[in-house]
């Protein structure tokens, strides 16, 4: 199978027209045409992962986030995002980023965060016009429970060292729950809006906590915990087309330490 093959088999899954202007989606290196020996899959590329490539003998790396948002006049080694880009080059390792678009679908990133919260009833939290697709999946819990019950719930599921939140007057039970993996934010209008009980994201700043205006629990969980399970997400799918070699990292990226 060549790049432009896989590629056109995640154009049918998380079209490259789904993602937010200023992303940075699909081949970012790489030349279409180049046969695929195998393929490593990680949230992120570092010089460390791509190490992992080369040690698996593979010319494809797949990764939530792109390396490369904004244009570059330099590529001269002097930091670390063009030391993987020559890197990658020089190796002949092609760089693959599946980000909002993936995020943007309905069997993405947020399906899964909802999946493995046991949630139930899932829609849109923010429907994109003229698409099927939107920001963030809202729906219940099978069960409610009480808050702090729900905080160490995600605490398990996420692995995440510590909980950031603001709190809501006179809501001790949680069922209707918001996700958005990554930075979130933006739909705190919508989370009033429907009237969650919860709203799960991540890099929330101190302001923004203000504008939960105490009706539910504003929680930041941490941008790499919220979409750590992204990699499956894409080994999933790939598993079930490729006459090729699928790796998922070993490789932990979240540059987050927590003391």
């Amino acid at each position: 199978m060549k790049f432009i093959e896989l590629h056109e088999h995640f154009e049918n899954w998380a079209n490259m027209k789904f993602a937010e202007n200023y992303d940075n989606v699909g081949l970012i290196v790489g030349e279409w045409h180049t046969t695929i020996n195998g393929a490593l899959i990680n949230l992120d590329v570092t010089e460390e992962v791509l190490e992992e490539a080369e040690q698996l003998g593979c010319n494809l790396i797949i990764t939530h986030h792109p390396i490369w948002f904004q244009a570059r006049k330099k590529l001269n080694g002097d930091d670390f995002v063009s030391r993987i880009l020559l890197r990658a080059i020089r190796k002949n390792i092609g760089l693959y980023a599946l980000h909002t678009n993936l995020d943007n679908i309905s069997t993405g990133v947020n399906y899964k965060i909802a999946n493995i919260l046991g949630m139930k009833d899932l829609s849109f939290m923010k429907k994109h016009p003229n698409l099927e697709i939107g920001s963030g999946l809202m729906g219940k819990l099978k069960t409610p429970m009480p808050v702090y019950e729900f905080m160490d719930l995600l605490k398990k599921s996420f692995e995440a060292p510590m909980i950031r939140y603001s709190k809501a007057k006179q809501k001790e039970i949680i069922q209707k729950v918001g996700v958005c993996g990554g930075a979130g934010s933006f739909l705190i209008p919508e989370a009033i809006q429907n009237e969650l009980d919860a709203f799960i994201t991540a890099d929330i700043t101190y302001h923004k906590f203000f504008e939960n205006e105490s009706q539910f629990y504003l929680i930041d969980i941490g941008h790499f915990e919220s979409e750590q399970y992204t990699s499956e997400i894409i080994f999933d799918f790939i598993k079930n087309i490729a006459n090729f070699a699928v790796y998922l990292s070993k490789i932990q990226t979240n540059p987050v330490h927590y003391y």
